[in-house]
């Protein structure tokens, strides 16, 4: 090294290094000299040949355990992937992680909570395109990306300026530099008038992949949130940083130097708090062998079950497999990416009413053994008024399984019956159906007439539901004075940082975004694409208590896990344990699997279970029309998600049941997940 051969003559440095404790001398410029040099500091007594002997021979057993003495030639076919195994992708991202070090975190702003009240922009300062960082903050919250080039002119970095003002964190990503300390580290005059503007304009956390010194050059910084030095620019250094921010990994690293005012061994320690993404050689499985899934679900678009799909696994609260399969349709026009919109379908029985009822039940605003009547006394008189809400919630109050309710709003030959559909938006006619298609606000009460008016048969036996969400969306909208599409997201979805989950995708998203479901021939006369499958949520304008929310996999692992937890997720409790415990456990265990709100494997093997074999009996979860699953599993702290429009075009066959591959895909998971 310059450092130190610029002060001593060749052959001299090479003796200086032998004796400071070097084994190997590289780049010797004079060897004889060297070796001379060698010679005459062993006899002035300032190394022995002795100690050279040691070190020749360890050398010499290197290279003996690295089978040098046995040489063979290598085989280049492979050897890429023989060099890049998964084990040392494995160790590449534990040190990547282990060396993440929070400088500064004031007012304990990392992990983030509360987010929604945040407004959250990230920058990539370094380059335009979005990279890994980016795409990792995304999975925990929504966010607005924007990048540029370090080399852009001014003016492109005052017009990003300007329309970060109206966010209140912004998130940094410094890349793009180098290690020459004279040129700036690489950085340019308007990445460092970038950084002091956005300091005090915005609160700013910002994430260094650059040399550590670096610091000395962008003094402004310290007025930042939060500093995390990641040292390098690399897809794991990249992705951990992320998930630092909001408490996937945790902070344990130190700074090796002392630099102005951080000084040596400084490092703040944070928590895991939410879902960690990686690999699944974290957690003692094989990435080969699960990847036994993606011929399963590439099966399944071959067979055209479905025309695509999500796939999502978590164990132990670390995400480890998470893919797209196939298009949206079967017309291959749009890949299914992983930030994709399903419907989700009867999901919403747990992702909607069910986690909000939780709620009311833990603030004892509701019980769960009260009758219907006691919170809906327009039921007074009725067949209905007397139901048990944890009997409902089962499925063995005795109400009937559903009831097509479009069918009364069509004339025989298929056509509208008047007064009930219009094709504009008005002040009468603002429930969404599907495009070009808005009912009467009042029908829902007509709807809600026909199901009072239903008969009750055989209660206290199983029989599955829709009927029953109709009741709990009415209690939990009149107990909370809030629509329950509101309610949930204000309640759960925002402050979870749920990036697509909710209701009305088409008010939030691109149509190009959603899955589309079913070509309703019959009832809507067209592709339902964005709107809720199901006809009954529907015609309530997409909020049902039993359909209507939409969601990627990886905001509905969120919502498992949360549920998996006990309550708490993102260090925020929102329901007590306990009562999570007593919505997710067999309520009438002889002849019903149920419990509230949630499904359970079916212990009787001669009736059809709604997972593998392999699940606990402990776990729950549900199933969803369209073609999707989320379960979890508390014994074995496994979370499995699958959706998929199988409902497309047509939903008449069932081609996914009768494939078996959401459960095939289980088998997969348990069988090498351990």
């Amino acid at each position: 090294m310059k450092g130190v051969s610029k002060f001593y003559k060749p052959g001299e440095v090479d003796a200086k290094a032998l004796i400071a404790g070097n084994d190997v001398l590289l780049f010797a410029e004079d060897v004889p000299t060297g070796i001379k040099e060698i010679k005459a500091a062993i006899e002035r007594g300032e190394i022995t040949q002795e100690e050279i002997d040691q070190r020749c021979m360890k050398i010499l057993l290197v290279k003996q355990w690295s089978g040098l003495d046995g040489y063979k030639k290598i085989q280049i076919k492979n050897l890429y992937e023989d060099l890049n195994t998964k084990e040392a992708e494995l160790i590449n991202r534990k040190l990547n992680e282990a060396a993440l070090t929070l400088l500064q975190n004031k007012n304990d702003r990392i992990p983030l909570q509360q987010l929604d009240t945040l407004k959250i922009a990230s920058l990539n300062l370094g380059y335009k395109e979005l990279n890994v960082f980016q795409q990792t903050l995304s999975n925990y919250s929504p966010i607005t990306h924007f990048g540029i080039d370090k080399e852009a002119k001014q003016i492109a970095f005052d017009t990003i300026l300007t329309k970060l003002k109206s966010y209140n964190l912004v998130i940094v990503h410094l890349n793009n530099t180098n290690q020459k300390p004279d040129k700036d580290f690489g950085l340019t005059p308007q990445v460092k008038s970038m950084l002091d503007a956005l300091v005090k304009q915005n609160k700013v956390i910002i994430n260094i992949a650059a040399n550590p010194y670096i610091l000395e050059k962008i003094e402004s910084v310290k007025d930042a949130e939060s500093i995390i030095m990641s040292y390098e620019d690399n897809e794991y250094s990249q992705s951990y940083a992320a998930q630092l921010i909001f408490g996937g990994v945790a902070a344990t690293g130190k700074l090796p130097i002392s630099i102005g005012s951080y000084n040596y061994g400084t490092g703040i320690t944070t928590k895991v708090v939410r879902l960690k993404y990686t690999i699944p050689e974290e957690v003692g499985t094989n990435s080969v062998l699960l990847n036994k899934i993606d011929s399963i679900a590439l099966k399944g678009v071959n067979d055209k079950v479905y025309p695509g799909c999500q796939v999502l696994v978590v164990k132990s609260g670390k995400v480890i497999y998470q893919k797209s399969f196939g298009y949206h349709t079967y017309d291959k026009k749009i890949k299914v990416k992983n930030d994709d919109l399903y419907d989700i379908a009867s999901i919403t029985k747990i992702a909607a009413s069910t986690i909000s009822l939780m709620k009311l039940v833990d603030d004892k605003k509701v019980g769960l053994d009260a009758s219907l009547g006691t919170y809906l006394p327009e039921l007074k008189g009725s067949n209905k008024e007397n139901i048990v809400i944890r009997e409902m919630l089962t499925h063995q109050a005795g109400l009937k399984d559903w009831i097509p309710f479009w069918n009364k709003t069509v004339n025989k030959d298929g056509t509208y019956k008047a007064g009930i559909y219009n094709s504009d938006p008005t002040d009468l006619y603002y429930k969404r159906v599907a495009n070009n298609l808005y009912i009467n606000k009042n029908y829902e009460d007509t709807i809600f007439k026909q199901i009072v008016d239903s008969p009750i048969k055989d209660k206290g036996k199983y029989l599955y539901s829709d009927l029953g969400y109709y009741f709990l969306k009415r209690i939990i909208e009149k107990e909370t004075k809030t629509p329950l599409n509101v309610y949930v997201k204000n309640t759960f979805y925002a402050p979870l940082g749920l990036t697509t989950m909710g209701y009305k995708p088409l008010t939030r998203f691109d149509k190009e975004r959603i899955a589309p479901t079913e070509l309703d021939k019959k009832f809507r006369k067209q592709l339902v694409h964005g709107d809720v499958h199901d006809q009954g949520a529907a015609m309530m304008g997409g909020v049902g208590g039993h359909a209507g929310v939409f969601s990627n996999a990886n905001d509905l692992a969120v919502l498992m896990q949360l549920f998996l937890n006990k309550g708490e997720y993102g260090g925020t409790k929102y329901i007590d344990s306990s009562v999570v415990s007593e919505f997710t456990k067999c309520q009438y265990c002889k002849d019903n699997r149920r419990a509230i709100g949630f499904d359970k494997p079916e212990t009787n093997k001669e009736k059809e279970s709604p997972v593998c074999d392999c699940v606990s009996y402990i776990s729950f979860g549900h199933a969803g029309f369209t073609g999707t699953l989320a379960w979890a599993d508390p014994a074995n702290q496994l979370i499995y998600i699958f959706l998929s429009n199988r409902v497309n075009p047509s939903a008449d066959e069932n081609k996914l049941a009768k494939s078996g591959i959401r459960t095939k895909i289980q088998e997969v998971i348990y069988e090498v997940v351990k």
